[in-house]
């Protein structure tokens, strides 16, 4: 009974280390930590990517912790992770979800940015999931199904190409198109080499001419300030000219307006001017007057003046 005891007791403890020395694999295995030093870190990514609890966080290769939890929240998803370390990352920190290995698995590689400030915990880091072997076949898939509409297409640009070519008047016509662009660059090419020479003095008469322009206004260019000065004042002048010639029109019809006025009351019989002329009563008078005008004067020429004044009585 003495030697079952010790074995049973040899052999609970044989069992508790190898429970013990399991237990401390996997958490070695899965970087489960017990200690209070991890701190939680958020990411916001569009899909999960394939993330799981458990999947390993990197940064710049060198693993730092693993995903806790994994939930869509407003369209996307949170990801959670517990990381020992999360000094050396800055504001602007970013985050890929890649392929942790080709046979299968996916890890959070975090950016850790380059701003001054550092991370704050509370924020989440914004990441994204890369294209891994899944997304490049479903992409390959739909690039063959492209390809095979395109070499469809292909097949029947050749078949449209073979009936072409089997038309004779269509051959005939890219035959006779290009004998006549041939034959115009020939005559374009023989034109060109027969007047070179005189195309090569045209340009330098020009050039001449240019030059012996800028000469002329360059010499002449005080004379033709000095003209159009001069234009410029006679210019002012004439104006001048047409604002009195204006004004004299403005009194001519004034004139004019006043003339119409007598001759509308002489043909009316009022005015003056129409006792002048058509009342004969008043011609008498004045005849008179002027009669009894002149034998005065006369009789002053005859025998003077005799002016009696009396100064200082009455």
């Amino acid at each position: 009974m003495e030697v079952s005891r010790k074995t049973e007791i040899r052999v609970g403890l044989v069992s508790i280390g190898a429970i013990l020395v399991l237990l401390i694999g996997i958490m070695l295995g899965k970087d489960i930590s017990w200690t209070s030093s991890q701190q939680s870190v958020r990411f916001r990514l569009a899909t999960s990517g394939g993330l799981e609890p458990g999947s390993p966080i990197v940064v710049s290769g060198v693993k730092r912790g693993q995903v806790v939890s994994v939930a869509t929240n407003n369209g996307g998803v949170v990801v959670v992770g517990q990381m020992d370390d999360i000094s050396d990352l800055r504001s602007d920190a970013t985050a890929v979800v890649s392929i942790l290995e080709i046979t299968g698995g996916k890890k959070i590689e975090i950016k850790p940015g380059s701003q001054s400030v550092a991370f704050n915990p509370n924020n989440e880091i914004p990441g994204a999931a890369a294209a891994d072997i899944g997304t490049l076949v479903t992409s390959l898939g739909n690039v063959s199904d492209n390809a095979v509409a395109l070499v469809k297409r292909l097949d029947t640009l050749s078949a449209a190409l073979a009936d072409l070519a089997r038309d004779g008047s269509f051959v005939n016509n890219i035959k006779t198109l290009a004998s006549d662009g041939a034959l115009l660059v020939s005559d374009a090419r023989s034109w060109m080499e027969t007047n070179k020479s005189d195309l090569t003095y045209m340009v330098r008469d020009l050039r001449q001419i240019s030059a012996t322009l800028k000469g002329t206004l360059d010499r002449n260019e005080p004379k033709i300030s000095g003209l159009i000065d001069h234009l410029d004042r006679t210019l002012s002048t004439f104006d001048k000219t047409l604002t009195k010639a204006d004004k004299a029109f403005i009194s001519v019809d004034s004139l004019v307006i006043e003339v119409n006025t007598v001759i509308a009351e002489v043909k009316a019989n009022k005015g003056i001017l129409n006792r002048v002329i058509y009342d004969e009563n008043l011609s008498v008078q004045l005849d008179s007057s002027l009669a009894i005008l002149k034998t005065i004067l006369q009789q002053f020429q005859r025998d003077g003046v005799n002016v009696n004044v009396g100064l200082g009585h009455k």
